[in-house]
């Protein structure tokens, strides 16, 4: 993985991807001395004890409540050659399990805790809240990850994200050197859709494969004929062979290929889950996201109706 230090100094996307590259899911803490340049203590990556246990443990649980809730449905049904659909009004503790005891450090303000999903007949919502506690940070939220590590195919889910400065809404597929794959090599590998909570007009992409780029350069804002805070949209990733391709309501809005990248993560390298989250943003990168003000409250994103197809099998 990249270190912070190889990251541009200019406040930009390039300069937020790459941030975002080096702190996910690092258990380093921030350390804004001087905001004209922002530092990170120790390596990226780097979890403590203690994270790796309360990941660990937040998984297992999660699959001991699959077992005990799901005796009569055979879990055939989340292997990776096979396609799902998950409405998302309950959990389905035999294909997902919550981020639960732990925090990314920065750019990230808050913690991820199980209950802050909740699942209704109209789908799943992911709060992003201050729970008021003495443990740090006070700021705690939702984060969905599946069990199972997929391959090519089309990902889809509809979505109504946030529309608050500093919050994020994200919609990815991820495997890192914490998150390996069984047929993983160990570095980070990404396909993302992200919804800026400053200006939800626009959707974010991004992508990466073994850590790289570092300058986190192929993020790329594509806009939007709607606010996609007001209602649900469906938004899809078709990963192949050599090419990925952004869907919005089923039409194609980018796409790139490996003659245009070699950024573009293959299923050779490692498999990636399914993941959704909300989450607020450190002031140092409010040029990116908007400034997130603390004293609004909770923020909410929602979500329902996920699909995953095979490549035989997935259409938009």
């Amino acid at each position: 993985m990249p270190y912070h230090s190889s990251c541009p100094t200019k406040r930009s996307i390039l300069y937020i991807s790459c941030i975002l590259l080096a702190s996910y899911h690092s258990a380093l803490q921030a350390k804004p001395n001087d905001k004209s340049e922002i530092k990170i203590r120790g390596k990226s990556m780097e979890l403590s004890q203690q994270q790796v246990s309360a990941q660990r443990i937040a998984k297992e649980d999660s699959l001991q409540k699959s077992s005990s809730s799901n005796k009569k449905e055979p879990r055939g049904k989340s292997t990776k050659s096979s396609g799902f659909t998950d409405a998302l009004t309950q959990f389905d503790y035999s294909h997902w399990w919550a981020s639960d005891g732990w925090h990314n450090g920065f750019p990230f303000v808050n913690r991820w805790q199980a209950d802050a999903i909740s699942h209704s007949s109209e789908g799943m919502q992911l709060t992003l809240s201050n729970q008021g506690t003495l443990a740090a940070p006070d700021w705690v939220s939702g984060e969905l990850r599946s069990h199972e590590y997929r391959g090519y195919g089309c990902y889809e889910v509809s979505m109504k994200p946030a529309a608050r400065a500093g919050v994020v809404s994200s919609f990815f597929l991820f495997a890192s050197p914490y998150d390996v794959a069984p047929n993983g090599n160990g570095l980070h590998h990404e396909i993302d859709i992200e919804f800026l909570g400053d200006n939800t007009n626009f959707m974010q992409i991004n992508f990466w494969r073994n850590g790289e780029p570092a300058s986190g350069e192929n993020a790329l804002l594509i806009p939007l004929q709607f606010d996609a805070a007001l209602d649900f949209h469906r938004y899809g990733i078709r990963w192949s062979s050599g090419k990925i391709q952004w869907y919005v309501d089923g039409l194609l809005v980018h796409q790139v290929n490996s003659k245009a990248s070699p950024y573009i993560p293959t299923t050779s390298e490692s498999t990636l889950m399914a993941m959704m989250n909300i989450w607020a943003t450190h002031e140092d990168i409010s040029t990116w996201a908007g400034e997130f003000d603390p004293e609004l409250g909770a923020s909410e994103s929602y979500y329902k109706d996920f699909s995953y197809q095979t490549l035989k099998q997935c259409q938009f």
